[in-house]
């Protein structure tokens, strides 16, 4: 985290600030502070809260998000982690994929409700993995696409117990609507690796799936 970026949240800690507020309290000009607002805002950590009415023209205010207590909290990888083990420990291999497949139907009734053909519904799977803190990537061959990433957004989890991928799988073959098959690799440096088997008659378009990396 730069060093900008970590005293603004430091003082969104305490109360919503302007822009200006914000660039006078760190010392630092404020397109500094309006870049760093700009990424915070796309990651979801805060949101505009209100505007300040002034003689010259309003001024929003900017606020932690609901969500930031995730981004703040270390405690979250770890509680999941153990809680992969207690369920591993607790039930049979068949019910524990039960589990971790309920569990990536939940997640996908989080996300927006992909429509359209298939290529369509892979690209919002993507940014829902994308918003999770993976670093996903498609490529194209025929009558499949492979989902791929170097970070795996559940990596504590999967570290536990290999099967919790299976709730990433169940998560992808709800929001595709399509077969999903997991092939990850779990040595030293987990990866993503997740096979999505298309319809006879999909036809995408090389140019923009091959290689495309999802920002």
């Amino acid at each position: 985290m730069s060093n900008t970026r970590d005293r603004i949240l430091r003082l969104l800690l305490g109360r919503s600030h302007t822009i200006e507020q914000l660039a006078k309290e760190i010392s630092v000009t404020k397109n500094a502070v309006r870049a760093q607002i700009a990424l915070l805002q796309r990651e979801g950590i805060i949101e505009i809260q209100g505007v300040v009415k002034s003689a010259r023209r309003p001024a929003v205010l900017y606020g932690l998000s609901p969500a930031s207590d995730v981004y703040f909290s270390k405690a979250y990888p770890t509680v999941l982690s153990h809680l992969v083990l207690v369920l591993a420990d607790k039930l049979r291999p068949e019910e524990f994929k039960a589990v971790m497949q309920q569990l990536g139907q939940r997640l996908a009734s989080s996300a927006p409700r992909p429509q359209g053909n298939a290529q369509e519904r892979i690209r919002t799977a993507l940014k829902f993995l994308k918003s999770l803190g993976s670093q996903a990537e498609i490529t194209e061959q025929p009558g499949k696409v492979t989902i791929t990433s170097p970070v795996c957004p559940i990596a504590r989890a999967v570290a536990a117990d290999p099967r919790a991928c299976f709730a990433v799988e169940s998560l992808l073959r709800e929001l595709t609507g399509l077969p999903v098959e997991e092939h990850c690799d779990r040595t030293e440096r987990q990866s993503c690796q997740f096979v999505v088997k298309l319809p006879h008659d999909t036809k995408l378009p090389k140019k923009r799936f091959k290689g495309t990396k999802i920002s």
